[in-house]
């Protein structure tokens, strides 16, 4: 059978990639909550196991799972909702300080620039006359935001429920798809894609624990009101690899910059979150989390990139767990095998040396064949 051309393989897989992620792009609402609802499933399923080793049936041991995951959406809602309340009794201090702030920057930007408080009030006046204008736009695309997430939130439940109660009827399907010749492989597959992902999440929860208590504990230290809550929400962002904890604190810097009258507050505030994701990245995820996931740093930024342009935030939170079972099915397939060696870690220099062959060999057997 003839093998065909390397430039036709080529636009077979540009093809297929293109025709992947548009169905990506506009099954967005089906195929990403049941991609969560996979993943997942794939961590629940050893309690769901573990249940039914009770005697009580799949279908109620795949509810009381999801009832765990429910009760762990309950409560940090609940958390996050009472220390938001916390800091809206606040919030005539906060509003009276922001006022301070505002009527110095009017007076620097009168002292600098030379622009009259009057000309800065017509500004800001007419963006907010502009902003008034918009918001029944803004407000439709919001209520049609909530109806997208309740019917993505109910679809994820489903496919949840469905992913653990025919948990063997899926695995079967995937035999089927193979020879009996390669069945043990696909069960090492299988196991290894479970162990990876399962490892992966929890791993993640922990570091998000250890990074929450750091965060607190600066912010605690440098007294900034409601640490809580700044901290936990920041360490929860960190599900957003590599940019999590930056875009946490944002917030924080802010709240310091506005409630407290020296500079130096928002800088350290800034300075002990740039320690705490360093310490993450450097320390904390290589512990605990380990080799689960032995992707290296530029492919797991392209594929976050990739991920958030695709389904945004969501996409950004799945990425990593999806280019880690992608590179186990690379890893088990020969013939992607080198697809799965580019998405890892790299091997040290002295490994990479005596694998590669030498170009004065490959020159001497480009001769013979020549000769020949």
């Amino acid at each position: 059978m003839n093998t065909p051309p390397a430039y036709i393989k080529y636009f077979f897989a540009l093809g297929a990639l293109m025709l992947t992620i548009y169905i990506c792009i506009i099954g967005k609402s089906i195929i990403s909550p049941i991609l969560t609802a996979f993943i997942l499933a794939l961590l629940l399923r050893p309690l769901s196991t573990k249940i039914e080793t009770l005697r009580i049936s799949r279908g109620f041991s795949s509810i009381l799972s999801i009832v765990v995951i429910l009760a762990g959406i309950v409560g940090l809602s609940w958390f996050f909702s009472s220390q938001v309340g916390g800091i809206a009794s606040d919030l005539n201090a906060i509003g009276s300080r922001f006022n301070e702030v505002i009527d110095r920057a009017h007076d620097w930007l009168e002292n600098t620039f030379h622009i009259k408080q009057q000309e800065q009030t017509a500004y800001l006046k007419n963006s907010l006359n502009t902003f008034l204008r918009s918001s029944s736009s803004m407000l439709t695309r919001t209520v049609s935001a909530t109806a997208g997430f309740f019917t993505a939130f109910f679809l994820f439940l489903f496919s949840l429920f469905f992913f653990l109660y025919y948990r063997r009827f899926f695995v079967t399907f995937v035999y089927k798809l193979s020879r009996n010749a390669n069945h043990p492989l696909v069960e090492a597959t299988l196991v290894k894609i479970e162990r990876v992902v399962r490892k992966y999440i929890l791993g993640l929860f922990a570091v998000i624990l250890i990074i929450a208590v750091l965060n607190i504990i600066g912010l605690v230290a440098l007294g900034i009101q409601h640490a809580v809550f700044f901290g936990a929400l920041a360490a929860v962002l960190t599900i957003i690899p590599y940019i999590g904890i930056a875009i946490g604190s944002l917030l924080p810097i802010i709240f310091a910059f506005v409630t407290k009258d020296s500079l130096w507050y928002p800088l350290g505030v800034a300075l002990i979150f740039w320690f705490v994701q360093f310490l993450e990245g450097n320390f904390i995820t290589p512990n605990v989390v380990g080799s689960s996931v032995s992707i290296n740093p530029f492919a797991a930024i392209i594929a976050l990139f990739i991920g958030g342009m695709i389904w945004g935030p969501i996409g950004m939170i799945l990425s990593i767990p999806t280019l880690a079972m992608i590179k186990v099915i690379c890893d088990a397939v020969p013939s992607l095998q080198p697809y799965g060696f580019l998405l890892g870690n790299p091997p040290d220099e002295d490994t990479l040396e005596n694998r590669r062959p030498r170009l004065k060999d490959l020159i001497k057997n480009t001769d013979k064949r020549a000769k020949a």
